[in-house]
């Protein structure tokens, strides 16, 4: 059998049922019908990914703390936080370590 990463594209609703509890599976019994689940899938993977691809163009800055931040730069009264910067340094080291490829 072979596995995919990528699931296989939804098209349209399409639901699926399934039982629960101990009984599942033997025809018969009146008690198993009662337990059925159902899952609606409404959105394809195509719409999933048309969705991500809108929300990755809009702007998610703050113009106003931009420039705030440009107008204390250009003052000379911006500080720089050297304990934010080193634990962003470590962890930005961490995570190279962790995605660096095992010999």
């Amino acid at each position: 059998m072979k596995i995919s990463k990528r699931p296989p594209a939804v098209s349209g609703d399409k639901s699926v049922s399934g039982t629960r509890g101990t009984g599942a599976g033997k025809p018969g019994k009146a008690a198993d019908a009662a337990n059925v689940d159902k899952l609606q899938v409404a959105a394809s993977t195509s719409q999933l990914r048309e969705l991500e691809a809108e929300l990755a163009k809009l702007d998610i800055s703050d113009a106003a703390r931009i420039a705030a931040i440009k107008r204390a730069i250009e003052n000379g009264t911006f500080e720089v936080n050297s304990v934010i910067v080193a634990d962003r340094l470590i962890d930005t080291a961490k995570e190279a370590v962790r995605k660096r490829p095992r010999k």
